[in-house]
C-alpha cells in the first residue's frame, strides 16, 4: 500500500476519535446521466431537514450497466456535486443498485443469530446471479410471520462491484461508512412520506422508480417489502429512440423529450416515440403484477406511487391508473422533510422531489 495513504488514514482516524473536522454523513447516488449528493439533520421522530444538495454531470457512456467507464469523469462528477453542495464532510453512504445486487425478503425457520445467519447464506445462495463466495451480505431480520418463522430482508452485492466503487469514491477525497441498495433507500423515504396511510396490513402498495436505464417495481405491505423486480426499461430508451428516428445527439435528444420544441410543445413524432416506449413498458407491468398475483393470491392493491426522473413522462400517470385500476401518485418527499432555504433554492426542488428519493434515503440512513 502505497506510505501516502497510510499516513493518511492514520491521521483520518485520530481526527474521528479526537472528533476534529467536518461532522456528519451525506447520501450519494450514482446514476446513469448524474451525480447525485445530499445531507440532512434530524430524526424520524423530530422530523427530517435537508441542509445541502448538489449534482454534476455524466458524460455518455460513463457508467454502462455499473461498470465504471471513464474513472476520471465519474471522480469529477462526484467532486463537483460535493462542491456545488457546499459539503464539507467525507463520512459518506453509497447507494448500489443494478443486475449486481439483490434485495429480497425471504420466510425462514428462525433460531439462533447463528442459525439465522446460516438460513441465509444457504437460502440467498438460490437466488444471485453471482458467486456466494465473492458477495457482500447483509440481513435484517423483519419479525415473525404467521407461518412460526421469521421474515427476513436479505441484501446482496457482487463483491467486486462493491470495491470498485469504494475505490471511485477514496479518489473523490470521501469515506465510504455504509454500502445500502438504492431500492431499499426509496422505501425509507416512501415509509417516511406515506406513513399515516401505511396502517393497514392488509393493503398492498405499487412502488416504482422509474430512471434511466431500469424501473425498480416495488409491493408494500404491511410494514415490508413482499415482492422486488427490475424491469429493464427507463427514460433513455425514449432518448436513443428520439436520437435514431430524429438525427439528433443524445443531448438535443434529451432536451426535446423533457422540453419539447422552442414553444415548449412536444412534436407529434416525440409523442408518438413516447406512446411506443409506454406501451412496452405497460406491457412489463402488467406481466409483473399477474405474475405476483398468481403466486400470492394478494389483489388488494389500493395505490400506486411513482418516484424517478421518467415519472414526468407524459400519459404515464393516466396511463397506469387506466391499467392498475387504482390511483396513481408521484411522490413529493417535501411534503415531509422540511429545508434550508439559505442552501437549497427554490428552483432545485422539483429536481430533488422528482429525481431524488434515493439520495434523499440514503442520507437518512445515516441518521
Amino acid at each position: 500500500m502505497d506510505s501516502k495513504k497510510i499516513i493518511n488514514d492514520l491521521i483520518s482516524q485520530v481526527k474521528e476519535v479526537l472528533k476534529i473536522g467536518p461532522s456528519g454523513y451525506i447520501g450519494i447516488d450514482i446514476g446513469l446521466s448524474s451525480v447525485k449528493v445530499a445531507q440532512l439533520d434530524g430524526n424520524g421522530d423530530t422530523g427530517y431537514k435537508l441542509v445541502a444538495y448538489g449534482s454534476g454531470s455524466l458524460p455518455e457512456g460513463a457508467i454502462i450497466e455499473d461498470d465504471i467507464q471513464k474513472e476520471e469523469e465519474v471522480v469529477e462528477a462526484i467532486q463537483t456535486a460535493i462542491k456545488n453542495a457546499g459539503i464539507k464532510s467525507v463520512n459518506c453512504v453509497f447507494g448500489l443498485a443494478g443486475p449486481n445486487t439483490v434485495a429480497r425478503k425471504l420466510q425462514l425457520a428462525g433460531g439462533s443469530d447463528e442459525e439465522i445467519e446460516d438460513q441465509v447464506s444457504w437460502e440467498v445462495e438460490q437466488y444471485i446471479p453471482f458467486s456466494l463466495e465473492t458477495s457482500k451480505i447483509s440481513f435484517h431480520v423483519v419479525g415473525e410471520n404467521e407461518g412460526g418463522g421469521i421474515d427476513v430482508i436479505v441484501a446482496a452485492a457482487k463483491g467486486e462491484i462493491v470495491e470498485s466503487y469504494r475505490s471511485l469514491l477514496e479518489q473523490a477525497g470521501l469515506k465510504p461508512r455504509i454500502f445500502d441498495l438504492g431500492l431499499i433507500s426509496v422505501v425509507n423515504v416512501f415509509e417516511l412520506v406515506y406513513r399515516d396511510k401505511l396502517v393497514d396490513p392488509n393493503e398492498s402498495w405499487i412502488l416504482m422508480d422509474l430512471g434511466s436505464e431500469k424501473t425498480e417495481f416495488i409491493i408494500y405491505k404491511n410494514n415490508k417489502i413482499m415482492f422486488t423486480k427490475e424491469i429493464m426499461i427507463g427514460g433513455v430508451i425514449i432518448t436513443e429512440e428520439i436520437q435514431r428516428q430524429m438525427g439528433v445527439n443524445y443531448y438535443e435528444a434529451e432536451d426535446l423529450k423533457n422540453h419539447g420544441d422552442e414553444n415548449g410543445n412536444l412534436p407529434e413524432e416525440i409523442l408518438e416515440i413516447i406512446d411506443s416506449v409506454v406501451e412496452s413498458f405497460f406491457a412489463e407491468i402488467k406481466k409483473t403484477v399477474d405474475f405476483y398475483i398468481s403466486s400470492t393470491s394478494d389483489e388488494s392493491f389500493i395505490e400506486c406511487v411513482l418516484t424517478g426522473g421518467s415519472s414526468l413522462i407524459p400519459g404515464l400517470t393516466e396511463g397506469l391508473e387506466a391499467l392498475l385500476g387504482i390511483n396513481v401518485s408521484i411522490m413529493n418527499p417535501f411534503e415531509v422533510i422540511k429545508y434550508d432555504p439559505k442552501n437549497i433554492k427554490e428552483e432545485q426542488l422539483n429536481e430533488i422531489a422528482y429525481r431524488g428519493a434515493s439520495v434523499l434515503g440514503l442520507a437518512m440512513r445515516s441518521l
